[in-house]
């Protein structure tokens, strides 16, 4: 493991001192752009359009598209995903569509595909459905038909479903964040953006048609939900989205979530990016990766705490469920080596949990990984990468033909023949081993600062918490802390793999956690500790403690 330091120690830089300094590597130097990012305000339409790049004439043409079919007396349909940012973009927009047509005699249903029957996102599969009938047979309305659909968190690449929903006379407006290809798919608008999630976007536009009411600013939560769940960058927007949807999400009253805080054991006044990321986001998940999208979805939009219970119960049953399918897998191919500089799995895996497994496989071997679910004529595959290795890019450079393809610099599905197999194993493991840079691979833990035992004070804890949340780029500041003597160590749990420590560093003495460890017992001598700093809250009490994230004996 290697230890990235961007601040070496001086022990006479004070908490203050250190604070500025950590603010300042993130890129916040001067006092505007720290109030902005450690208060952000809520955040307005005008000041999403601004920093979102989102055409203000687009939302118009939407609106004006929108209307149009309203004033036609058409059917509308939300096309969404099955996963949590899909889903929760469906929540939002569905929700917005019902508000904006009411007291009209318009129909408007979300429809979100079956991840083994249809696949990723706007698919000539989900058309056919959707056209024939088949679709809305088992809805309140199974004479349905959609002349205008909206899609959410999908269909930037669906060239081939644009071309039969115009061919079919159906209109098509796509609002997506996912990597555009070199072309466009034909539709009346396209509202995309990378900046922010499929739910970001579709709560933008909710602002829009709703003018900022009350109903359109109260799907914040959800809008939150969705940018954390797809693990989009936290600062600029997103950070200011999710300030404000954590505060709205801990004193929620949507039956929904609060029978999913209490199936998943969470206290709403704890509400976090962890708890979301973690706890929440994977049971949401869990529904479209291995049963029904739909469960999430009405789970989300349910009025009634009546309807909701039996819906979060049986969401959390299949997260359960996902749990033990991941860890199958991920113990079918432990012991497995990986000679080339990306990972690639194929085997008879559960189609929803391929994803979760690249996803361990790249945090395992720090390089990008391919799971591929054997489905004989065909072959689909979840991707997840590292830093600097752009995975979907790197795909579109195969000369293999794609079945499908869609994805961002992090993360892709795709989908390829099978007689195809061999030569996209060949392409892809060529062009990995030519273009990936062996540093990329390396596992590298980067350190805000290196402190003196003095330094780690109740005071640096308080202003280190004012950067919350925390997520994907702003990680919770770590330290390092070297040459420490361990006075105490105290095995906790059953298993004994979580850990107490006190440890004595110059003439302090500090108290460390350490979770999952596979460090020796009972530990005598530290050379570098990497932690972060937190408070300890007990009987109104404060007091400061460290969290490992790295031991060097």
């Amino acid at each position: 493991m290697q230890i990235s330091l961007t601040n070496s120690i001086n022990p006479h830089l004070s908490a203050e001192d250190i604070f500025q300094a950590i603010l300042g590597s993130r890129g916040l130097e001067n006092e505007v752009a720290q109030k902005l990012f450690l208060n952000p305000p809520t955040p307005t339409l005008k000041s999403l359009i601004k920093e979102t790049g989102i055409k203000l004439s687009t939302l118009k043409n939407i609106q004006k598209i929108l209307d149009s079919h309203v004033e036609s007396g058409d059917d509308i349909c939300v096309f969404g995903d099955y996963d949590a940012d899909g889903i929760t973009s469906t929540a939002i927009l569905w929700q917005t569509l019902v508000y904006y047509v009411k007291g009209k005699n318009i129909r408007v249903l979300p429809f979100l595909p079956d991840r083994h029957r249809h696949g990723y996102g706007l698919s000539i599969k989900a058309v056919e459905e959707m056209y024939d009938g088949k679709s809305w047979q088992t809805s309140h309305y199974p004479d349905f038909f959609p002349k205008l659909m909206i899609t959410v968190d999908n269909g930037i690449v669906a060239h081939e479903a644009a071309d039969l929903l115009s061919q079919k006379g159906i209109e098509l407006i796509i609002t997506d964040h996912h990597q555009m290809a070199d072309t466009t798919p034909v539709a009346g608008a396209i509202l995309h953006t990378t900046s922010t999630s499929g739910a970001g976007i579709a709560w933008i536009l909710a602002l829009y048609l709703l003018k900022e009411n009350e109903f359109g600013m109260s799907l914040i939560d959800l809008a939150a939900l969705g940018i954390i769940a797809d693990m989009m960058p936290l600062h600029g927007i997103n950070r200011g989205i999710v300030v404000h949807g954590l505060a709205a999400l801990s004193k929620t009253k949507r039956p929904g979530l609060l029978a999913l805080y209490k199936y998943a054991k969470i206290d709403p006044s704890s509400i976090s990016t962890y708890t979301i990321s973690f706890v929440l986001a994977p049971r949401i998940n869990a529904a479209g990766r291995l049963f029904d999208p739909y469960d999430a979805l009405r789970l989300l939009c349910a009025t009634k705490s009546d309807s909701a219970e039996p819906l979060a119960n049986k969401i959390n049953s299949h997260n359960i469920d996902r749990q033990e399918l991941t860890e199958v897998a991920l113990n079918s191919i432990s012991k497995e080596s990986f000679a080339h500089k990306i990972v690639v799995v194929i085997g008879d895996y559960h189609e929803g949990i391929i994803g979760l497994v690249a996803g361990k496989l790249t945090e395992l071997t720090h390089k990008p990984s391919i799971v591929i679910s054997n489905q004989g004529d065909s072959l689909k595959a979840s991707a997840r990468s590292v830093p600097g290795v752009n995975i979907t890019e790197l795909l579109r450079s195969l000369s293999v033909p794609f079945l499908s393809l869609g994805g961002h610099s992090a993360a892709a599905g795709f989908g390829i023949e099978s007689s195809t197999k061999d030569l996209f194993l060949n392409e892809l493991y060529d062009l990995a081993d030519r273009i990936i840079p062996d540093e990329l691979l390396e596992p590298i833990t980067k350190v805000d600062f290196e402190l003196s035992p003095t330094q780690v004070t109740l005071s640096l804890a308080r202003l280190i918490a004012t950067l919350e949340p925390y997520g994907i780029g702003n990680p919770k500041p770590k330290f390092v802390l070297k040459n420490i003597d361990v006075l105490e160590d105290k095995q906790l749990g059953s298993s004994g793999k979580h850990r107490k420590l006190i440890v004595e560093c110059g003439s302090k003495t500090l108290e460390v956690l350490l979770f999952n460890t596979k460090e020796p017992y009972p530990l005598k001598n530290i050379s570098q500790l990497v932690a972060t700093i937190d408070i300890n809250s007990w009987n109104d009490r404060e007091r400061v403690q460290l969290i490992g994230n790295y031991v060097e004996v």
